[in-house]
């Protein structure tokens, strides 16, 4: 389920906050403007040609329209109106076991140390031709930084042919570890970028530091545990790891056996109508999101969609038709089984799910919105519901 199941499966199998820590030197921006978008481009596309499916639908022009439209309301709806839901009684699925095994536990202790790896550092000398750099820089255009333009402890090989516009990457070459210098760069005429095709930069950068082939990975130790995590020693570490480990492989067994019942009932239930307006409102929703993309790029609408994203308008306005049938289906169903969950049931649901994330119930609430998480929370109800008449094969 794409749209409401987001944060349910966000987290990968056996993957504790803390294991799904990254290096801050890691991190990287939305977009590297001095190098290549991290939105990869789609085979030969050429800038500015665009695919035309919106200009093709006229009635999709009142998109701006539509996302003014209130969320849409299932409650009062004639679902035998709109969707004729597949079986959803006695379907057989199979389940994972949820037993977290000694290997799998070490395979993730592996793993969280590797997450807190790091390269060895040269902080001083000169930078050679091939260096790897850890780097900051601001770019500008007549005197004004822009979007894309500005990265933080930013991994560059000091060499050209390494994926950055000409003349950024070679431009260390000979600096000094610690030094702040300039230099100009010209992009291309067709770099795809309306405000930045042909134009000369000007890039302020420092480097921070030479970083060596040697990758040091930590080693659990007391003093590893003591400076990341609020424990004291390994033992303690070790034991209330193991356990947040083994709480969300059960929690992932067990969403991932309502996603498979989820998927056969989907599968099986037909739409004979879609409400329009649920339609329009997510379509909306996601146009919005790659307009405002299309804009941060330089560009417009279908040509981002063509050479950054390899989509079709159609595409998403079927994404948002898709959406609507879960949604019909969903709220079918939760009305037929009488599927209510109680607010300390809700209230439990959100903790919960802020506490796999490994955030606090305020920054969930502010990541996804309470509507969403409330939301999830009701299809979980309605899957466990449904699971309890399922012929469940255990491996």
């Amino acid at each position: 389920m794409k749209r409401i199941l987001t944060i349910l499966l966000a987290a990968a199998l056996l993957c504790p906050a803390a294991a799904c820590k990254k290096n801050e030197q890691n991190d990287k921006p939305i977009a590297d403007i001095a190098g290549n978008p991290t939105v990869t481009l789609a085979g030969d596309t050429v800038p500015g040609t665009g695919n035309g499916a919106a200009e093709g639908n006229p009635e999709r022009a009142d998109w701006e329209a539509w996302a003014q439209l209130p969320d849409f309301d299932y409650s009062a709806l004639d679902f035998s109106k709109y969707i004729e839901v597949g079986p959803y009684q006695g379907l057989t699925v199979t389940k994972m076991s949820d037993v977290l095994t000694d290997e799998e536990f070490e395979d993730e202790i592996d793993a969280m140390l590797d997450n807190y790896s790091y390269y060895e550092e040269i902080t001083e000398g000169a930078v050679s031709e091939g260096d790897r750099l850890r780097v900051d820089y601001a770019g500008y255009k007549d005197g004004v930084a822009f979007a894309g333009g500005t990265g933080t402890d930013q991994e560059v090989v000091a060499s050209s042919g390494t994926g950055y516009i000409e003349g950024f990457a070679e431009a260390y070459i000979g600096k000094t570890v610690g030094e702040e210098f300039s230099f100009d760069v010209t992009f291309p005429e067709n770099y795809g970028a309306d405000d930045l095709n042909g134009q000369t930069v000007t890039f302020v950068t420092t480097v921070h530091a030479i970083l060596t082939d040697n990758l040091i990975t930590p080693v659990l130790d007391d003093g590893f545990v003591s400076s990341n995590f609020s424990y004291s020693n390994v033992e303690e570490f070790r034991i209330a790891y193991r356990e947040t480990v083994a709480k969300q492989k059960a929690y992932y067994v067990n969403s991932q056996m309502y996603t498979d019942l989820w998927q056969q009932v989907l599968e099986h239930s037909a739409v004979k109508e879609y409400p329009a307006d649920a339609v329009h409102k997510l379509y909306a929703e996601q146009r919005g999101y790659y307009e405002s993309y299309a804009s941060y790029y330089g560009t417009d609408y279908e040509t981002f969609l063509t050479n950054y994203m390899a989509k079709t308008d159609d595409e998403i306005y079927a994404t948002a038709e898709a959406y609507v049938k879960e949604d019909l289906v969903m709220y079918s169903l939760v009305k037929e089984l009488g599927v209510e969950p109680t607010e300390e049931e809700y209230a439990a649901g959100i903790a919960f799910y802020a506490e796999y994330n490994g955030m606090t119930e305020d920054e969930i609430l502010d990541y996804y919105g309470e509507d969403k998480l409330r939301t999830s929370v009701l299809w979980q109800a309605l899957m466990e519901k449904i699971a309890e008449d399922a012929k469940i094969i255990q491996q």
